[in-house]
């Protein structure tokens, strides 16, 4: 009898899956993972209705969530065709790997011009804006003097194997964008206008719960280049946020996601959301763990109802003390190193 299981699919520099994947087993749910950058020697079999085999270990995946998975990780160890068919078959799978699974997160990922219309249509109101190979000319169309320009997909590519490579938002006058700002010509970006606003949130739907984070920096670079000078602190999620995060969230069937709003003048005006976005740094800035719980419980309940097991809905304090070392450890050692750490 194949036993059922949590799979998480991401790299090994995953702190939040580590430390979900701790938490899960000492409550007594077992967790497997496949990481990118950890698949050489790693045999796996999986059948289309039912159990994976991995290395020989048989088991039903109740809860896939796909996180950090990509196969750029990957340490290049074959001929340039070999490594580029290796690494898009590995991709195929794991996009396809719900099919077997009883519950999934991680998989439902629209992009940005998806996101927009959706919040167009649900009447939640975002910064105008078009996506364009040439901002210099797109800004005619748009009126207003300052602008965000940010990349169309996640802000860091991966030249090779652990080495990454930054594009981050910048904020900017209208006669700034007379170049691709360091991008190579011809690259799809977003610009949208700049919207005054008096508060910044990150809010994460994880299962039934929406936790809320304020952000006060000066740049959009900051979370990435200077974490030491952006303020984090749990907040209450103003009604206008709450309702079209939960709004959205139900559009998109999702179970897990960090969604980016503004509020002006107690309107919410959405940015964007990442569908894999890490929750670990915010926590550590405002010296809480609610995301972390709210996750443990998603997850743990997700695989509860796939086995057909019940059980206490509070995950206890006790579960977290280790949670909480890991927390103080952390942040210690960053303040230590003087370096910020990097939010995707």
């Amino acid at each position: 009898m194949a036993e059922h299981r949590v799979l998480l699919l991401t790299r090994r520099g995953d702190r939040e899956a580590t430390e979900l994947a701790t938490l899960l087993r000492r409550i007594g749910v077992p967790v497997s993972r496949l990481d990118a950058d950890g698949l050489e020697g790693v045999e796996v079999t999986c059948e289309p209705d039912g159990p994976i085999m991995v290395n020989g270990d048989r088991f039903v995946p109740t809860v896939t969530w796909l996180r950090h998975f990509s196969m750029r990780a990957a340490p290049s160890t074959r001929p340039a065709d070999g490594q580029m068919l290796y690494r898009d078959s590995w991709t195929a799978l794991v996009h396809q790997l719900s099919l077997v699974s009883t519950a999934t997160i991680g998989d439902i990922d629209p992009g940005q011009l998806r996101q927009r219309a959706q919040a167009a249509a649900l009447g939640i109101r975002t910064p105008r804006g078009v996506v364009t190979t040439t901002p210099a000319t797109a800004v005619q169309r748009m009126p207003g003097r300052r602008y965000i320009v940010k990349v169309l997909d996640r802000h860091f590519v991966e030249p090779e194997p652990g080495r990454f490579a930054w594009f981050l938002p910048r904020i900017l006058e209208r006669a700034q964008l007379g170049d691709m700002l360091g991008l190579p010509a011809g690259t799809p970006v977003v610009l949208q206008e700049y919207v005054d606003h008096e508060s910044e949130f990150r809010v994460y739907v994880v299962g039934d719960d929406v936790l809320t984070f304020e952000v006060a920096k000066e740049d959009p670079r900051d979370i990435w280049s200077r974490s030491d000078h952006v303020r984090v602190s749990a907040a209450v999620t103003p009604p206008a946020v709450a309702r079209a995060v939960r709004a959205l969230a139900h559009a998109w069937d999702l179970r897990y996601g960090a969604f980016d709003f503004l509020l002006d003048r107690g309107e919410a005006v959405f940015l964007e959301m990442n569908a894999h976005g890490d929750w670990t740094w915010f926590e550590l800035k405002a010296g809480v763990d609610a995301v972390t719980r709210a996750a443990v419980r998603t997850v743990r309940d997700l695989h509860w109802s796939a086995v057909g097991a019940t059980g206490p809905r509070r995950v206890d304090l006790l579960t977290f003390l280790g949670a909480s070392a890991r927390a103080s450890a952390e942040e210690g050692a960053v303040r230590s190193r003087g370096v910020g750490t990097t939010v995707p």
